[in-house]
């Protein structure tokens, strides 16, 4: 490696495997998840759901940008913990409407602190305001790929 450190994307592709190690090191310890089955896009998804709720499977894939098959897969796993509720949307009956039954509020809160616990192991070398500056950036980065990016990132550094 030269004096200008990491390129961008060598540095957020190592800061991704980092975050998704933490994740997984703390899903592993949650046995009560594993026992259902749960795999970490559930975390990201009952954090989605919270916020938006109700909120379309499309909209969840739009924010978490992940395959729409795999929402479906994980939605599955959730729906079977009866951690959510996929109803048919009101105003459009082709389209399902996800909500967070009591025992997902419960499960988001908990995963909401893990989300913030594997934060900050990843980021230990950074204090508040530089992780708040990363977000700000990684926010305006993925803005065009990621709609309401923002509204979901700022669960994950406390902010």
């Amino acid at each position: 490696m030269d004096d200008e450190g990491l390129d961008a994307l060598t540095g957020v592709l190592l800061l991704a495997r980092e975050m998704r190690r933490q994740v997984h090191e703390l899903m592993a310890e949650e046995h009560w998840a594993v026992d259902l089955g749960f795999r970490p896009p559930c975390m990201g998804v009952l954090a989605v759901v919270e916020k938006l709720q109700p909120v379309s499977q499309r909209q969840i894939s739009d924010h978490l940008g992940l395959d729409a098959s795999d929402v479906v897969g994980v939605l599955d796993i959730l729906e079977a913990a009866s951690m959510v509720e996929r109803r048919r949307d009101p105003r459009d009956r082709r389209r399902h409407a996800v909500v967070l039954t009591e025992r997902g509020e419960e499960a988001a809160r908990h995963f909401a602190a893990l989300r913030v616990k594997a934060t900050e192991r990843a980021l230990a070398d950074l204090d508040q305001e530089e992780r708040r500056t990363l977000v700000e950036l990684l926010d305006r980065a993925n803005a065009r790929w990621v709609s309401g990016c923002q509204a979901v990132s700022s669960a994950n550094t406390g902010g």
